[in-house]
């Protein structure tokens, strides 16, 4: 039959592009469903960052490291939230991978790896990406994909949507039904089905849904809308990581849309940039010390305050002393370091607060600045006062050290920062085969999972752990690739 595959890959991306490669090695039977028009998923938007211990560049810059260290460091940073079958089974492959992207011409910074920036940091230097974030990911292994579509090892399909996936009354394969772009519906079969179709971020209701919370930044991949998930439920599997759910500490918004797109990302790294400024709350109360060193414990402290949100206020004599809050962020390791569009020096500031652009409020008095920012103005009034009482006698009530100057000269100055996140938490539950699993936790088989259909919080548990989204999709897509398919 012409419509009979070895192997179905649901989505073009991270996970299902190396999948499809290493496939096509062993079958020329691979087919390739994607709803998008173009290959790459959300390797066209992420930072690409990638993690792996006792790779060729580690060991030609003399660094020591191991799998086993590197679990040790997920375990650390997640605090023993991550899954550590899965979060073993990718930092144990995870250096071939990177050995083969570099084979392929992918080319990491020149000062890389690096132990960290912007998550918390690696005991070792194993972090890396390229030049052109994900897109260096991209570029690398377009190549030996496009070659396997020419030579007819891979079949691809574009603009295609699977809609159901399910099981032939014999149980001897798998029937997907998909639409086109122009509405033509086809039926392909396989006992082999990979879902790698991405997460939910663009889909509002299911990500409310699974994360309690609005998806407040427009930064999403569009064709992420959670069709990975809701077809391996519909076969009988269930979703893990609800209880992982994390953001960024926060991002300074375009508008007031829910979601909006990202302006500006604020310096709150105190190794970046020591703060001179205060974080508030709706309430108008501070909820951590501005220059915690640590980026797990700042972001784990936004989820408890109102609407992930928080005000950095300020007044003139901090607004013309202190280095810009928007200083250069170009380079950064986070998923928004290509998002922030120019810098905002203190004049920047001063002007767009004067024009009430959004998230940018200044007041003459700080009841004013608080009736404007939507502040309660009662409590931000006391909390400055005891901010200042603390900074004269060096003495602050959350430990902060670097308390360089009072807030005290009018005009005062607020800004509204978002927590936000770009990635999908809640995931395909799957073992350490990548199989499906059902609620009693036995395998679906023939049906597997990678990427981020399988949930950011399985790699990460509850915190960031560097390069643990795309470095296990890349590996998961390979390792399928080459043991799935029995050689010909």
């Amino acid at each position: 039959m012409d419509d009979k595959w070895d192997l179905i890959i649901i989505g073009a991306g991270t996970a299902g592009i190396p999948a499809a490669i290493f496939g096509s090695q062993r079958s020329n039977r691979i087919l390739v469903i994607d709803s998008a028009p173009e290959i790459g998923g959300t390797l066209h938007l992420s930072s690409g960052q990638m993690s792996a211990a006792g790779t060729k560049l580690q060991k030609s810059k003399g660094i020591e490291d191991s799998p086993a260290l590197h679990l040790e460091d997920i375990m650390r940073i997640s605090k023993n939230t991550a899954n550590a079958d899965l979060a073993s089974l990718a930092v144990e492959n995870a250096a071939e991978t990177l050995d083969w992207l570099e084979s392929l011409g992918f080319n990491p910074l020149p000062d890389h790896p690096v132990k960290g920036q912007a998550h918390e940091p690696y005991s070792v230097n194993r972090y890396i990406w390229g030049a052109e974030l994900g897109k260096s990911i991209l570029q690398a292994i377009r190549v030996p994909f496009e070659n396997a579509c020419e030579n007819g090892n891979i079949t691809l399909r574009m603009n295609s949507r699977v809609n159901q996936i399910s099981q032939n009354i014999d149980g001897s394969s798998y029937n997907l039904e998909v639409t086109n772009s122009d509405d033509s519906k086809n039926e392909f079969f396989s006992k082999n089905v990979l879902i790698s179709a991405g997460g939910y971020v663009s889909n509002g209701d299911m990500y409310k849904k699974l994360s309690g919370h609005p998806a407040y930044g427009d930064h999403s991949y569009p064709y992420c809308v959670g069709d990975g998930l809701n077809l391996g439920l519909d076969l009988g599997g269930v979703s893990w990581g609800h209880e992982n759910y994390l953001t960024s500490f926060g991002v300074i918004m375009e508008d007031y849309n829910i979601p909006s797109k990202v302006r500006f990302r604020p310096i709150h790294w105190p190794e970046r940039r020591q703060p001179w400024e205060i974080y508030v709350n709706s309430i108008g109360k501070r909820f951590i010390r501005e220059d915690e060193p640590s980026v797990d414990v700042r972001e784990h402290t936004i989820q408890n305050q109102p609407d992930l949100r928080h005000w950095i206020v300020f007044d003139s004599e901090i607004l013309e002393k202190a280095q810009s809050l928007f200083g250069d962020n170009k380079g950064s390791s986070n998923t928004l370091s290509d998002m922030q569009k120019d810098n905002m020096d203190s004049n920047g500031i001063k002007k767009a607060a004067e024009n009430s652009e959004p998230m940018f409020y200044v007041g003459n008095n700080i009841k004013s600045l608080a009736e404007k920012a939507g502040i309660d103005s009662d409590n931000l009034i006391k909390t400055i006062e005891q901010y200042n009482i603390g900074q004269k006698q060096n003495l602050d009530e959350f430990g902060r050290e670097h308390m360089p100057l009072p807030i005290n000269k009018p005009p005062f100055y607020a800004i509204r920062s978002q927590a936000m996140s770009v990635s999908s938490t809640v995931g395909l539950k799957v073992d350490r085969s990548l199989q499906l699993l059902r609620q009693d936790n036995s395998p679906i088989d023939g049906i597997y999972a990678a990427g981020e259909s399988i949930g950011q919080g399985a790699l990460m548990g509850s915190s960031f752990c560097g390069g643990m989204l795309v470095t296990p999709a890349l590996t998961f897509g390979r390792l399928l690739g080459q043991k799935l398919l029995p050689l010909d």
